[in-house]
């Protein structure tokens, strides 16, 4: 007769704590994101959290144990287990996750990358003069694939080269000639993995925003709806005062072509018809110069009108005085 032992795991009581109290502080806070801290020295790190203790509290745990407590809440947060690496800490605040986004990445600081790590974007070297005098900084910039040469006593970079594409890696040679001419490729802070808020997860490409390019858009796009409701004459709060200025003015130049006898317009009428009775007067007499009022541009016509109708329209900006004087 055998008897099967059961072996069962035993959790420490220190991880079980770990895992609720974790659990607790996810269902409080109303945004939960993980936040990588590889490379980020501890000073730095140190200065962040202090930084960020109005807003947001990190709480660096073990891996396991941010799984575990994870998997203990709802379905929705589950995505974020996926994004727990190396270092990873969990971020809690109830500032939106672009906010936050912006904000950490608005904290990160510009550092030197180091023999064998990868270039983050295109690492160009400027044309130029340098600071540097003539030695031995010639031979390290050409080794490093930069074209250096002397001129005027100082070294100067002869053409704008990319020296290393994104993805590229750096050699010790050109890491010790970037961190020399103070060129710091990195920007070292905390890296938002993911986030969630509200039944959604975001991630970095989620939150990458060209705000300027956003509000171009939507001022063209506005400028655009404001002419479409002009020409169509649909009338909102916004298009009604130059809808109004746009049907007084129409209303003015009709009268002005029918030669419709508007109190309000007998002056620019007579006006109209003094200038006309001139302009036939000289052909008649055969002074030469003079073209019919009836073919002056109609700007001229729109300008007498405006100065006829000057103090008795102290409201046209409104678009109502117009329309009122004519058929008020």
């Amino acid at each position: 007769m055998s008897v099967q032992v059961r072996h069962t795991e035993h959790v420490p009581e220190w991880k079980i704590r770990e895992v609720e109290d974790l659990v607790e502080r996810i269902g409080e806070s109303p945004i939960v994101g993980l936040v990588g801290l590889t490379e980020i020295p501890a000073k730095q790190l140190q200065d962040l959290r202090a930084e960020l203790r109005d807003v947001a509290t990190i709480k660096m745990v073990r891996n396991n144990i941010a799984r575990r407590a994870i998997e203990k809440c709802s379905d929705d947060l589950s995505p974020l287990a996926d994004e727990i690496e190396a270092q990873t800490a969990f971020i809690f605040t109830d500032v939106n996750p672009f906010k936050l986004y912006k904000m950490l990445e608005a904290k990160k600081q510009p550092m030197p990358i180091k023999a064998g790590g990868k270039a983050p974007t295109d690492i160009v070297i400027e044309k130029g003069e340098t600071p540097f005098s003539p030695g031995p900084m010639v031979g390290k910039l050409q080794s490093a694939g930069i074209p250096a040469a002397i001129k005027s006593g100082k070294v100067v970079i002869n053409e704008t080269r990319v020296v290393a594409e994104e993805g590229e890696t750096v050699s010790a040679q050109l890491a010790e000639v970037l961190a020399t001419m103070e060129i710091f490729p990195r920007r070292v802070g905390l890296e938002l993995m993911a986030v969630y808020e509200d039944g959604l997860v975001f991630r970095p490409e989620d939150l990458t925003i060209d705000v300027e390019g956003i509000l171009s858009q939507m001022g063209t796009a506005s400028a655009q709806a404001l002419g479409l409701a002009l020409e169509i004459g649909y009338a909102t709060p916004t298009t009604i005062g130059p809808l109004l200025q746009r049907a007084a003015s129409r209303a003015r130049n009709l009268v002005l072509e029918g030669a419709i006898p508007v109190p309000s317009m007998m002056e620019a009428l007579l006006a109209r018809a003094a200038a006309d009775a001139s302009a036939l007067t000289n052909l008649v007499e055969g002074v030469p110069g003079e073209a019919p009022a009836s073919e002056a541009p109609a700007e001229k016509v729109e300008e007498k009108a405006e100065e006829a109708e000057e103090e008795k329209e102290e409201d046209e900006e409104a678009g109502l005085g117009g329309l009122s004087a004519l058929f008020g």
